[in-house]
């Protein structure tokens, strides 16, 4: 009798119902990957439109959204004011999603600056006016003059209005007060003490200033007048000293305005 051939068919049945139950194990489990990773993924936005937000603005309004800001680069720009942002990258409008990081772009400002008048003010608000500007003091001079109250600003160059390369400098010319008048003594013969007479007139400015003269001479150095005085007063003052060699100098609330050798 022979052996019947449909045995082998009835045992490959088992192995494929297996291989069909493992088949459809791995299609339910890539669906289920599929939907549990559409569920967690973070949602997208749109980059908020930030260009011309100054940089702390355009942070602000980024984290609002969900997103992260980060100041990539600044650059100097002739048409955006200092600290607003110029670009960003993703650029506003794209589409991202939620947790991305946006890299701006910032201006730093124009590269020139516009030198300010600083002429008839004090030297202390002329440097505040300056660095305000974007520019520094360079050499300051000094100068007698009539009118002007000691340290006021004079003179300045580059002059008011001229268009320089930020940080430039500028150099002022200060009033040091009237020059002071000095006379002196014609000595005699062999005489070692001789004199002067020094007249000093008192400019504008603070309601009382400050008075020294100081003399150098064979016994060192030592102040010989100190003295308040209002704007308009004037000073006369006779000083001596003895030996070959004398210095006389006069300060103006604190600042050395003559010096003369006799």
């Amino acid at each position: 009798m022979w052996p019947s051939r449909r045995a082998p068919q009835r045992r490959l049945l088992p192995q494929f119902l297996q291989l069909a139950v493992l088949v459809g194990a791995l299609i339910a489990a890539y669906h289920l990957t599929i939907f549990v990773w559409t569920r967690t993924e973070p949602p997208e936005i749109a980059v908020p439109d930030i260009v011309g937000l100054s940089h702390q603005e355009a942070v602000r309004l980024l984290e609002s959204a969900g997103l992260r800001a980060e100041l990539a680069v600044r650059r100097h720009d002739e048409d955006a004011p200092e600290d607003a942002v110029i670009g960003a990258h993703p650029p506003p409008g794209r589409t991202v999603k939620v947790g991305r990081l946006v890299r701006l772009t910032v201006s730093s400002g124009s590269r020139w600056a516009v030198v300010p008048d600083v002429r008839e003010m004090s030297v202390e608000r002329a440097r505040a006016l300056l660095n305000e500007a974007r520019v520094t003091v360079g050499s300051q001079r000094t100068e007698h003059d009539d009118r002007a109250p000691i340290g006021y600003v004079l003179r300045q160059a580059p002059a008011p209005g001229q268009r320089v390369p930020r940080g430039a400098s500028v150099d002022l010319w200060l009033s040091k007060g009237p020059a002071p008048r000095v006379v002196f003594e014609q000595p005699r013969a062999g005489q070692l003490t001789r004199s002067a007479d020094i007249e000093l007139p008192i400019p504008p400015g603070a309601e009382l200033q400050e008075v020294r003269i100081v003399v150098t001479d064979r016994d060192g150095e030592r102040t010989v007048y100190r003295g308040y005085h209002q704007p308009g007063e004037t000073v006369r003052e006779r000083v001596s000293g003895v030996g070959e060699r004398i210095t006389i100098e006069v300060f103006l609330s604190g600042l050395l305005v003559e010096q003369r050798v006799i």
